[in-house]
C-alpha cells in the first residue's frame, strides 16, 4: 500500500455570479486541471446535459495561480461559476478570501471527509500520487526528496517551480512535517546542490525522458504519461521507509 500523505486532489468550488442576464444553459469554468485531461470531461458533460461549457484553462507556466489570481481579481463583479482546481492550496485560500461559495453535491456522498472542506467549500474528487520519475540508465537512484540534497546527484536533479501547481503543495506540505527552519535549509541546498528549476511537472518530466536530467519529483499522470509514450524511464515512490515522509 502506497504512503499517501499529500493527496494532489482536484476541486469543484462553486461561486455566487452576480451576472443578471446569464444564459440558464451555460456554465462558465476557471479550470487548473491540465486541459488534456479536463477539456475532453467536460465536453461529456455538455454531451449529457446540453448544457455549454465556457472554459478558461490555466497555463502550464502559471498553474494554479493564474485563474486564481483572476478570481480574486473579479471577486467584485465574479465571471466564473465554477472553479476546478488541481490542488488544495489555492483552494483554501479562495474561502479565506471569502471568494467560494458553499456547496454539497449530493454527488461528494461517498467521498471521506479527509478530502473535503469541513463547512462545504471544496470537495476533492481526485487523486494522484507525487513520485519521482527516474532515468533508466541511472544506477544509484533517489528513494527520498531529501536525496535533492545529496552530492551524490550534484547537478542531476529538476523540480518545478515552488510557487505554481502541485509543487507548492509539497512544499507546503515538506514545511509541517519537517518545520519552516528545516524545509527553507531544504531548498537552499537545493539551490547550493545545482537542482534546475523547470517551468512545470510536465517540463520536468520532459528534461528526464529526453536524458537532460536523471530525476525529477512529478505528478503520476506526468511519469505515466511518459511510460506510455515509451521513454526510458521508471517510477521511484519516494520515502516509503519505516518512519520515512511518505509521498
Amino acid at each position: 500500500m502506497w504512503k499517501l500523505l499529500v493527496f494532489v486532489l482536484g476541486f469543484f468550488l462553486f461561486f455566487g455570479c452576480s451576472r443578471e442576464a446569464k444564459d440558464e444553459k451555460s456554465v462558465v469554468v476557471y479550470v487548473s486541471e491540465d486541459q488534456v485531461f479536463s477539456e475532453p470531461i467536460l465536453k461529456d458533460f455538455e454531451r449529457k446535459t446540453g448544457i455549454h461549457v465556457k472554459a478558461l484553462y490555466d497555463t502550464e507556466e502559471s498553474k494554479s495561480t493564474g485563474v486564481v489570481n483572476r478570481l480574486i481579481a473579479e471577486k467584485s463583479t465574479p465571471q466564473a461559476d465554477v472553479y476546478w482546481a488541481n490542488e488544495p492550496i489555492r483552494a483554501q485560500l479562495l474561502k479565506q478570501k471569502g471568494i467560494s461559495a458553499k456547496y454539497i453535491s449530493k454527488n461528494s456522498k461517498t467521498i471521506p471527509d479527509t478530502f473535503k472542506d469541513s463547512e462545504g467549500y471544496w470537495c476533492g474528487f481526485s487523486a494522484r500520487a507525487r513520485v519521482f520519475i527516474v532515468d533508466k540508465k541511472l544506477k544509484n537512484r533517489p528513494k527520498s526528496i531529501l536525496d535533492y540534497t545529496d552530492v551524490a546527484f550534484k547537478n542531476q536533479a529538476v523540480i518545478a517551480n515552488p510557487l505554481f501547481g502541485t509543487t507548492t503543495a509539497q512544499i507546503a506540505a515538506l514545511s509541517l512535517l519537517l518545520g519552516e527552519e528545516k524545509t527553507k535549509d531544504f531548498l537552499e541546498n537545493l539551490k547550493k546542490n545545482g537542482v534546475k528549476i523547470s517551468t512545470s511537472n510536465g517540463e520536468s518530466a520532459d528534461f528526464v525522458a529526453k536524458g537532460r536530467y536523471s530525476f525529477s519529483l512529478v505528478d503520476s499522470d506526468d511519469a505515466i504519461s511518459r511510460i506510455r509514450s515509451n521513454k526510458p524511464i521508471e517510477i521511484v515512490y519516494p520515502d516509503q521507509g519505516e518512519d520515512e515522509l511518505g509521498t
